[in-house]
C-alpha cells in the first residue's frame, strides 16, 4: 500500500512536470485534487477468554482518501483501506457529492458509510454499538445541514433481500433509513444529540456476516427485515467529554436466521464513555473511561460487558500514541445462539497504537 502511495504521487509529480504549457482549466482541476492518508500500527496482547495468551504486531488501518474538486457544484471522493488480517486492499468509499461548496442541501451517491448510528469513541477499538449498526452500500442520500440542524434521507440495494414464505425475494431497491439530528458548540459547552432509523439491521457489515455473508442473506427462505433505531449524545464541557448511544432492533429475527437461547434474536449495543482533555509532558492528551455492551449479540461474536480505559497523547504534528486496557465478559455458559455457547469466561486485552495522518 505504501508503494502504491509513492506510486500515485510520483505520477502527478512527473504529470506536472511534462505539461506545464497544459491549459488553465486542466491546471485547475489538478490543484483541486487532494490526497491524505492514515497509518495505524499497533502491539496487541490478549489472554482470550480459554485463558491462552496471545500478542502480535499489526498494522490496524490504512488508509488513501483522494478527492477532487471538479466544479463548483461537484466533487468526488475515493478512498482504500487495508486491515491486517481483516480487510484485503479494497476500495472502502467512492463516491459523488453534488451541491454548492457550504450549501445546506446537498446529495451523496456511491459507495458510502450510510447515515445510521454515530459510533462517536475515544478508544482505540471500535464500538460495540458500530460492531452492530455500521453499513457500508452503494446507496443515494440526499442530506441538509442548516444552523446547527441536520438530517438524511438513504435507500440502496442491501445485501438481505425480504423473502416472503412461500414466495421468493426481488433483487430491487427496497432497503432505506434515515437520521437526524442537532448540534452546537461553543467555547465552553458542546452538544451533539440525534436519532436514525433503517429498515433492517440484518444488512449492517456485521449482521450481514453472522447471516452467512452476502451471498447466503441474500437467499435465506422467509427471510424478514428487522427494522432498527439508533440513538446517540455527544456533550462537551470544558476539558470534559461524553459520549452515549444505544443501537437496538425494534424486532426478532427469523430463529431459523439468528437466534438467542432457541427464539429469534433482538440485537442490542450500548456505548458510554467519559473523557477527559490534559496536558502532558507539554502535550495534548486524554484520558477516557467506558462502558459497553450487548444483548442478544452472541452470534455475533461479541462480548456481553466490556469495560475500556484509554490514553491517547499527540507526540508530533499528526502523530498520536495510544493506549487502550480492555476487560471483557462473554455470554454465559448456558446461553446459546445459532448452535454455540458462551464460555461464561472473561478476557484482557492491552492494546498499544501508533497513529499518523498525512
Amino acid at each position: 500500500m505504501k508503494s502504491k502511495s509513492f506510486v500515485i504521487a510520483a505520477g502527478f509529480i512527473g504529470l506536472l512536470g511534462s505539461n506545464l504549457s497544459m491549459a488553465t482549466e486542466e491546471y485547475q482541476f489538478l490543484t483541486g485534487v487532494t490526497i491524505s492518508g492514515l497509518l495505524q500500527v499497533e502491539a496487541r496482547f490478549n489472554d482470550g477468554y480459554g485463558g491462552k495468551d496471545a500478542s502480535d504486531f499489526a498494522i490496524d488501518e490504512l488508509n488513501i482518501g483522494i478527492e477532487a474538486k471538479v466544479h463548483k457544484f461537484a466533487k468526488a471522493k475515493i478512498s482504500l483501506l487495508y486491515e491486517q488480517d481483516v480487510t484485503d486492499l479494497e476500495i472502502d468509499e467512492a463516491f459523488l457529492t453534488l451541491g454548492k461548496e457550504g450549501s445546506p442541501i446537498f446529495l451523496t451517491v456511491g459507495q458510502q458509510y450510510v447515515a445510521f448510528g454515530n459510533f462517536e469513541t475515544h478508544m482505540i477499538s471500535d464500538s460495540l454499538t458500530l460492531e452492530i449498526g455500521e453499513a457500508r452500500e452503494t446507496a443515494l442520500q440526499a442530506n441538509v445541514e442548516y444552523d446547527g440542524f441536520y438530517g438524511s434521507i438513504f435507500a440502496f440495494n442491501g445485501d438481505t433481500q425480504e423473502n416472503p414464505i412461500g414466495g421468493t425475494g426481488e433483487n430491487k431497491i427496497d432497503h432505506y433509513g434515515l437520521n437526524i439530528g442537532l448540534a452546537a458548540e461553543t467555547k465552553t459547552f458542546g452538544y451533539d444529540v440525534g436519532l436514525s432509523y433503517i429498515n433492517d439491521i440484518g444488512d449492517s457489515d456485521g449482521v450481514t456476516g453472522a447471516l452467512g455473508g452476502e451471498t447466503v442473506a441474500a437467499a435465506l427462505p422467509d427471510y424478514q427485515y428487522v427494522n432498527a433505531l439508533g440513538t446517540h449524545v455527544l456533550l462537551n464541557m470544558g476539558q470534559f467529554s461524553f459520549i452515549g448511544e444505544y443501537i437496538g432492533a425494534l424486532g426478532s429475527f427469523n430463529v431459523g436466521h439468528l437466534n438467542f437461547n432457541n427464539q429469534g434474536a433482538v440485537l442490542q449495543a450500548w456505548n458510554t464513555e467519559l473523557g477527559y482533555s490534559l496536558n502532558m509532558f507539554g502535550k495534548k492528551a486524554s484520558l477516557a473511561l467506558g462502558y459497553q455492551g450487548t444483548k442478544e449479540a452472541l452470534a455475533l461474536g461479541l462480548p456481553k460487558n466490556r469495560y475500556l480505559v484509554g490514553l491517547s497523547m499527540g507526540i508530533y504534528d499528526n502523530t498520536t500514541v495510544s493506549f487502550e486496557y480492555a476487560h471483557e465478559q462473554d455470554y454465559n455458559i448456558d446461553e446459546t445462539a445459532n448452535g454455540a455457547a458462551g464460555t461464561g469466561n472473561e478476557q484482557d486485552r492491552l492494546t498499544l497504537q501508533l497513529a499518523l495522518e498525512f
